[in-house]
């Protein structure tokens, strides 16, 4: 489709994608010009949230993320470039919250009461409010290329996987995900899923347990921690702040807590270490710290500023 669109376009004519996940590069393979294709990915909802992503591909030129800039800045929005990697930026430290919250709900948790912990921290709304949202399908989507990307370590909950594949839950869009969603009345939690968790969990033998609010807070929120560190450690973005800049503009995250890394920072970086290292004798290897983590705190450095 773009190698048409290509032909029909004058030769100084732009091609950008709005995808989440999708790899530019890939996008322009079967193109003539892929130093005009560009990543502009816009979040949900478009006329609330006002950042933009810029994923320049392999082959894309200067010019090009120049003029993607100066776009999204006309249109009053706050645009940050970032490296082409599945999930780009943003979505490859949002989505495994989502996974997270997943795997605490397969395991006992409780879909209200993770959405109360989560937005009792500070987040606009709790996963499974967001997944509605956004669609379970478009989630579904999204997680499935992270999975691809980078194995175990972002494997899809089974719970996710049963209710888009086996209950065909989309959300919002079909009126009922999670929640149900009646035209003219507040969403209100949707019971069936109370009988789909009983099923599942007999079905797939899972020992379930009770977790409290920290409990859901630290998985779901350190989840987001590490792979945020990964992100700077490979060099998708090179610097903390805008990082964490591009957290609390594109996913909402509480500016009140300054963004992810300076959340970390502010529990202090050994702590978050001994945090995560606990959790992967837990819940495995997702949560083993991010080599740029554990230096940071071995040499009693943090992200903002240094030594501490």
């Amino acid at each position: 489709v773009l190698a048409e669109v290509e032909q029909q376009l004058p030769k100084h004519a732009i091609l950008a994608s709005n995808t989440s996940s999708l790899s530019i590069t890939e996008m322009a393979m079967d193109l003539k010009r892929p130093e005009n294709m560009i990543g502009m990915h816009f979040f949900n909802p478009v006329n609330r949230m006002p950042l933009v992503e810029i994923i320049p591909g392999e082959q894309t030129s200067q010019q090009t993320i120049v003029t993607a800039v100066k776009l999204a800045k006309q249109l009053g929005k706050t645009p940050i470039v970032v490296g082409n990697c599945a999930g780009f930026l943003v979505n490859r430290i949002l989505i495994p919250m989502l996974n997270e919250a997943a795997l605490i709900l397969q395991e006992g948790g409780d879909v209200i009461e993770i959405d109360k912990s989560i937005k009792q921290f500070g987040l606009p709304m709790g996963p499974f409010v967001l997944a509605d949202e956004v669609g379970i399908d478009i989630g579904f989507h999204v997680a499935t290329i992270l999975e691809e990307a980078y194995g175990d370590r972002m494997k899809v909950a089974g719970i996710f996987d049963h209710i888009f594949n086996e209950e065909k839950l989309l959300g919002k869009k079909s009126g009922s995900g999670f929640y149900k969603h009646a035209k003219k009345s507040p969403p209100c939690y949707n019971k069936n899923i109370d009988t789909i968790l009983t099923f599942y969990r007999a079905e797939n033998q899972v020992s379930t347990q009770q977790f409290d609010q920290q409990q859901i807070v630290d998985r779901c929120i350190l989840v987001m921690v590490n792979e945020a560190v990964r992100c700077l450690q490979e060099g998708i973005i090179d610097d903390a702040a805008y990082l964490d800049m591009a957290m609390i503009m594109g996913t909402g995250f509480p500016a009140f807590r300054g963004g992810l890394l300076k959340y970390a920072d502010n529990l202090g970086l050994q702590h978050v270490c001994d945090k995560l290292s606990g959790l992967s004798e837990l819940y495995g290897e997702r949560f083993a710290p991010a080599q740029l983590l554990l230096d940071k705190a071995h040499n009693q450095q943090t992200f903002y500023g240094g030594e501490k």
